[in-house]
């Protein structure tokens, strides 16, 4: 009964002053060895956070072991030492892996809000066995160079972390208020506990985070990079020999302690990891992820809207499949370039202390030329097959209360000569409640597509697009629900620098969640969700579909997770594109697919994913009549060193129709 009440207590007390958390981080001036030791005599002076509560398995419960957390700052860098207690040192989970690997180890985070906005933090992780993991909450990309050692000791593990303040930003101020959170993590009794508790069935989690004081008359370093690079090649063929060259530069720059200048010059990517060969017989493109560095940092600003794809700058020339129109009898098409070669490209980008962020981003690509080739005389001639195209883009972000925003982004392509040019612009809003219980968002794009003929800028209403959306929902508490509907006119089309695969349809839904997240019954948790759309012909208002799946999950106590997937189709349907021919529809035959599954305890050297599905059957590239398929993926740890994951799935498909 009386442990009942501390825990009772201790759930109250967190409800009632979990944001008024405060440590105070100590000013040094000797220097710190990041060593795991902390033999230095300042981390002994420092304040300490503690009382930290369990998040997982049970929110509010006193954890087993106790966690104390210090943090020291000096001209450059700021500390984190933490003393992670457990009496059992030797069951500590220690797999090693790669950087910002989901590994099976205990594992500290330390996050921080910089700005006190309650939008963006970053985060750090170390874990037990001395691997990093980094991130961002508005670009989970987000790498950084820092320091940290770990030692495990008689009474559990230490981390000690050094983080340089170019790795992070923050505003001017003499003195400075910075949010913070630190998490611990008891991997092999699947336990997580937090310094500063945010109850699991909300979504604005900086809320909760306590406060980081004491930084006083740190400035913002000077943030400077500059990578030139020389490249050379030599390609060996039976009809001769080839020689090339290049060079380039990248620059990174900080401009103020809000924002960051980078630029590209001639850039190489000769050494970026390819890209999958896929043979694509579904009626819209492959999208394939960003490998380039430069377009993998920093670029959430641009991705306001989902409007941005990267992969355009730089990409397929537009009239790529248009050489083999233009040949005559006797000519073959010799060398076809499928990207166009970037001049250079140039971002500034950042938020300032007052919630505005503001992002530019120019790119200049060359023009790029096919070779057509005469079997009779053996000549040679060139059919440009993309000019030299400028790419504009211009997002601008600012928050509101209660993590609320508002942002604006303009997208510009510009191509020299008579090819066509594009503009779209997007205006959108997200509202949150006083009490982060329900939030509306919304908004509205316009692309526009204008021929540039004789230097004459042809307008053509009726190339013109618009789409608009609005979503309301309840996203705190264990029922959360949405209500949305996305519209799309028969026009609307930002492809020259985005991704937008159905235009003229209408989809509305509504998505119900009912969640369990602390121990109950049987069980530990219960993750469960039901959604429900139906697509309309944008103009007409015809029905085309109605759809809804489900997800059933549930984790029991030995940590062992069972599923059930549920999706249909009801009735047949109108898929407005699979058929390849405008204004051609093709029949969407009534489907559904039940399927059940099992993901056991990660922490046992020997773990199982599995899931076992049956259904009617209609998918992009085939009909069947029935559909069965079983997936097995083993996990078998071997040691901390070596893990192995084969993977095997069987499929039948009675009855089934192809594309050739």
């Amino acid at each position: 009964m009386k442990i009942g009440l501390i825990i009772f207590f201790a759930f109250l007390c967190f409800h009632g002053a979990a944001q008024d958390k405060k440590l105070r981080a100590l000013r040094v001036t000797s220097d710190i060895a990041i060593d795991g030791f902390a033999n230095e005599k300042e981390w002994s002076n420092a304040s300490i956070a503690t009382n930290f509560l369990e998040l997982n398995p049970t929110e509010g419960n006193l954890p087993l072991y106790k966690t104390e957390v210090k943090t020291l700052y000096d001209d450059n860098c700021i500390y984190v030492l933490a003393h992670c207690y457990d009496d059992q040192p030797d069951s500590i989970l220690t797999q090693l892996g790669e950087r910002d690997d989901n590994l099976n180890a205990d594992l500290f985070t330390v996050s921080f809000d910089p700005y006190n906005k309650m939008l963006d933090a970053f985060t750090f992780k170390v874990s037990a066995s001395g691997v990093q993991s980094d991130s961002r909450i508005s670009d989970p990309s987000f790498n950084a160079v820092w320091e940290s050692a770990v030692q495990i000791t008689e009474t559990g593990w230490t981390v000690e972390i050094r983080i340089p303040y170019y790795a992070i930003r923050f505003p001017k101020g003499a003195e400075q208020m910075w949010k913070i959170q630190f998490e611990r993590e008891l991997r092999r009794s699947r336990t997580t506990l937090q310094w500063s508790l945010v109850p699991k069935n909300v979504e604005t989690e900086l809320n909760y985070w306590g406060a980081l004081e004491g930084l006083n008359n740190i400035e913002d370093p000077l943030r400077l990079s500059l990578s030139p690079y020389v490249s050379s090649f030599t390609e060996f063929s039976k009809n001769g020999n080839s020689f090339g060259y290049g060079a380039g530069a990248d620059l990174k720059l900080g401009l103020n302690e809000s924002y960051t200048l980078d630029m590209t010059l001639l850039p190489d990517f000769s050494q970026v990891r390819s890209d999958n060969i896929v043979k694509n017989l579904g009626a819209f493109e492959v999208v394939f992820d960003e490998q380039r560095p430069f377009f993998q940092e920093g670029v959430e600003l641009f991705n306001r809207g989902d409007l941005f794809y990267s992969r355009r700058i730089g990409g397929v020339p537009i009239n790529y499949g248009a050489v083999s129109n233009s040949l005559d009898s006797n000519e073959i098409v010799a060398d076809n370039p499928i990207t166009s070669r970037l001049i250079n490209v140039a971002k500034i980008s950042g938020r300032n202390k007052k919630g505005l962020a503001v992002g530019v981003m120019n790119a200049i690509t060359a023009p790029t030329n096919a070779t057509v080739q005469n079997l009779e005389t053996g000549t040679s001639r060139e059919v440009q097959t993309n000019p030299l195209v400028n790419y504009n883009i211009i997002s601008i972000d600012q928050n509101l209360k209660n993590n609320s925003s508002v942002y604006f982004i303009n997208l510009n392509t510009t191509r020299m000569g008579s090819d066509i040019d594009a503009n779209v612009s997007a205006l959108g809003l997200n509202l949150i409640s006083k009490n982060s219980t329900y939030n509306v968002s919304g908004n509205i794009k316009v692309s526009q597509r204008d021929s540039n003929m004789l230097g004459t800028i042809i307008k053509n209403n009726e190339t013109d697009g618009l789409s608009y959306a609005l979503s309301i929902g309840k996203i705190k508490g264990n029922f959360k629900y949405a209500l949305s509907s996305e519209n799309k006119s028969p026009k609307f089309n930002p492809n020259d620098l985005g991704v937008n695969f159905q235009n003229n349809i209408r989809t509305h839904a509504i998505n119900l969640q009912y969640n369990k997240y602390n121990p109950f019954w049987i069980l530990n948790n219960s993750y469960n969700r039901i959604n429900f759309s139906i697509d309309q012909n944008y103009s007409t208002g015809q029905i085309l579909r109605k759809n809804y799946d489900a997800r059933y999950f549930f984790t029991f106590p030995s940590f062992n997770s069972y599923y059930i997937n549920m999706s249909s189709q009801v009735g047949d349907g109108i898929d407005q594109f699979e058929s390849r021919v405008e204004g051609q529809n093709f029949v969407s035959q009534e489907y559904y697919y039940n399927g059940i599954g099992i993901s056991s305890d990660y922490r046992k050297r020997f773990a199982f994913d599995g899931e076992i599905g049956y259904g009617y059957a209609y998918f992009t590239n085939y009909i069947a009549n029935s559909y069965f398929e079983v997936s097995a993926e083993p996990i078998i740890r071997i040691s901390d060193k070596l893990t192995f994951r084969p993977s095997s799935s069987y499929y039948i498909l009675k009855d089934a129709v192809w594309f050739a």
